[in-house]
């Protein structure tokens, strides 16, 4: 499958230059000919030389892009949807390793066998709030987006990604309404997720919202 026309990576990073590396090395050693976008969100550390060392090493195959401030994850998943060209996007988490290569064929195959695929990854099923539900009749099927491989040209006619603890979760309902598929696929078995990379070190930056979701998702309400 000649996949480096159809499909783009995508990292972001936000001073956790350490983690992204690791990702970043594991990715190229799984797919030295796949393009890949990195963006750094507004870090005031090394992140710029870091990242910018890999665009200046291979630029064909590796765009950079700085924001001058933090635009957050789920706006930055935006940003780069609107840069790439290729018809569809797989995002890497910075805290992801890639143990195995093989399932971006896999999971492009699983989304170009039926025009109603949007999304493959690791299926989960949240609230209205954003937390983690069992699945039933109100829950919103929702793909992690820490490794995720979306159609770029269906992303547009849904919800943008927003600033939020589960970034996707507006456009994943939408797109369920619209009867879009999201897909199950097994990433754990081809990648290590460390979890909380970025947002353990720094948060959310969502201040007293946050809190606010928090008391009334345990309220029920």
């Amino acid at each position: 499958m000649d996949i480096d026309k159809k499909v783009t990576a995508v990292i972001i990073n936000y001073q956790t230059p350490d983690l992204t590396v690791r990702a970043v090395e594991s990715y190229r050693a799984s797919y030295p000919d796949l393009p890949l976008l990195l963006i750094d969100n507004g870090s005031e550390d090394r992140s710029h030389q870091v990242l910018q060392s890999y665009h200046q090493l291979t630029p064909a195959l590796v765009q950079f892009i700085k924001n001058n401030r933090n635009l957050f994850h789920g706006p930055a998943m935006h940003q780069a949807l609107q840069l790439i060209t290729t018809d569809f996007v797989l995002f890497l988490d910075s805290d992801c390793e890639i143990t195995e290569g093989g399932f971006i064929e896999r999971m492009l195959g699983l989304l170009e066998s039926d025009a109603r695929n949007y999304a493959a990854g690791k299926l989960a099923y949240m609230n209205k709030r954003g937390y983690d539900v069992a699945q039933n009749e109100k829950a919103i099927p929702y793909i992690r987006p820490l490794c995720m491989l979306i159609e770029r040209h269906l992303y547009f006619t849904l919800p943008p990604f927003l600033h939020h603890g589960t970034p996707c979760l507006d456009n994943m309902r939408q797109a369920t309404a619209q009867g879009y598929r999201l897909v199950d696929f097994p990433v754990f078995d081809y990648v290590v997720h460390k979890g909380r990379g970025t947002a353990g070190r720094f948060g959310y930056g969502l201040g007293f919202k946050s809190k606010v979701e928090y008391i009334l998702n345990k309220l029920g309400l």
